[in-house]
């Protein structure tokens, strides 16, 4: 177990060092700070100035040397255009999308669990195949496809939400709904298909002919087992939230990660976008490695196999 968890703790520092080169790469190769920060009244000197400023007249490797201790060191560097640090911009906005990924991955994981157990017990039946419409709308639609025709309907043509913007419980039903909905359909599939595995294994048929009632079998005796799968990959999916609550924050105008993010990528502040990519990486790269870690520890095969 010991040797397991090393060799992925090492696959994610090699994992997170790369991610660090690649967007610090990509974000210089885009466009120079230096002319979106110079004005029309700018000189060739000033525009230099900037670049020296910046630490832009340095080579890439040192660059992303000093970037790297810096990181280190936990200094993220300032916003370009905000002027603030970006550890304060991302201080500020971390809370608030976890108010918003943590309940949406709440009601999808119970949804995806209430609804993967119906359509088990009821194969092939009205709900059952409900489940599998709901799954295949999931996963076909678009997320900001189905934010943008929540606001549509529920907000303009309706007026009964709020279309953006924090507040009250009404300001979080299209949100966490939404975004709930980008994670839904898998887990529901995967609930589904573990419990038919389960309800068609020889213990639940002793149990059935003991004359358990069909509610504690499946509650109480198939659910337990079944469970093991999805409760692995829940995490995986809460990482996945991060990334899908870019888009549902844009829409929504939620002042969170997603949506500092997305002003940064068009004004080209690269110090708030390195920040909060490597700042995302780590989070993710964090609970994948925990839930390897733990599918470990449920099924030792699993550690033997990865080694």
């Amino acid at each position: 177990m010991v040797r397991f968890i090393i060799i992925r703790l090492l696959q994610t520092v090699v994992a997170l060092i790369g991610i660090a080169m690649l967007i610090f790469v990509l974000v210089r190769v885009s466009g120079d700070p230096a002319l979106m920060l110079a004005s029309a009244t700018h000189t060739a000197e000033d525009i230099q100035q900037i670049r020296v400023n910046l630490g832009l007249d340095k080579s890439i490797p040192e660059q992303f040397w000093i970037f790297v201790t810096d990181v280190v060191q936990g200094d993220l560097g300032e916003s370009l255009f905000k002027k603030k640090p970006v550890t304060e911009m991302i201080g500020a906005a971390l809370p608030n999308s976890l108010r918003l990924i943590v309940p949406s991955w709440a009601v999808a994981m119970l949804g995806a669990l209430l609804l993967g157990v119906l359509g088990a017990t009821r194969r092939d039946g009205f709900l059952d195949n409900g489940v599998k419409f709901i799954a295949i709308l999931g996963q076909a639609l678009p997320g900001f496809w189905v934010a943008i025709v929540a606001v549509f309907i529920f907000s303009v043509t309706w007026q009964l939400l709020p279309t953006s913007g924090l507040g009250g419980i009404d300001h979080y039903v299209l949100p966490v709904c939404t975004l709930g909905f980008f994670v839904l359909p898998g887990m529901m599939r995967l609930v589904r298909s573990s419990m038919l595995d389960v309800l068609d294994s020889e213990y639940i048929k002793l149990a059935r002919i003991k004359g358990l009632s069909e509610r504690r079998i499946i509650w109480k005796h198939a659910l337990r087992n079944a469970v093991i799968a999805p409760l692995t990959v829940a995490g995986m999916l809460f990482a996945m939230l991060i990334t899908g609550a870019v888009i549902i924050e844009t829409v929504f105008s939620w002042p969170g990660i997603g949506f500092i993010i997305v002003e940064g990528v068009l004004a080209r502040d690269f110090p708030l976008v390195q920040a909060i990519v490597i700042m995302v990486a780590s989070f993710v790269l964090g609970i994948n490695l925990l839930v390897d870690i733990s599918y470990a520890w449920i099924d030792p095969q699993i550690r033997y196999q990865r080694t």
